[in-house]
């Protein structure tokens, strides 16, 4: 699973930069997980990538909003059997990572 993860956040990071945003940080915060701080030029976000999230993921991502470190949040998942959620903490699967991209982007300009 930390092959996942790692391989996640590469990819995710690659897509995000060509949609203009800017990944000021990589932390491997565990073997199955990957958190980018991203920067769209207007907010600070962060997207953890894991192979299946959990709500120990969720905890983590709501726990850096409250403590004021990001201003948004989002998870990034490979599995494929995992429903895309909305709600505080999006999750999207990397299939679909060219929409986080570009709602980020979108929301990037004034």
């Amino acid at each position: 699973m930390a092959l996942k993860a790692n391989t996640t956040a590469e990819t995710t990071t690659q897509l995000l930069a060509a949609r203009g945003l800017k990944v000021i940080a990589s932390v491997r915060e565990s073997p199955d997980a990957t958190d980018l701080a991203v920067t769209n030029g207007r907010a600070q976000i962060v997207v953890r990538c894991v192979e299946c999230p959990t709500e120990l993921d969720r905890h983590a991502l709501k726990t850096m909003l409250t403590d004021g470190d990001f201003t948004r949040a989002f998870i990034v998942y490979t599995a494929e059997d995992q429903p895309h959620l909305t709600g505080e903490i999006e999750s999207y699967p990397l299939s679909r990572i060219d929409e986080l991209a570009a709602l980020l982007a979108k929301e990037s300009t004034p």
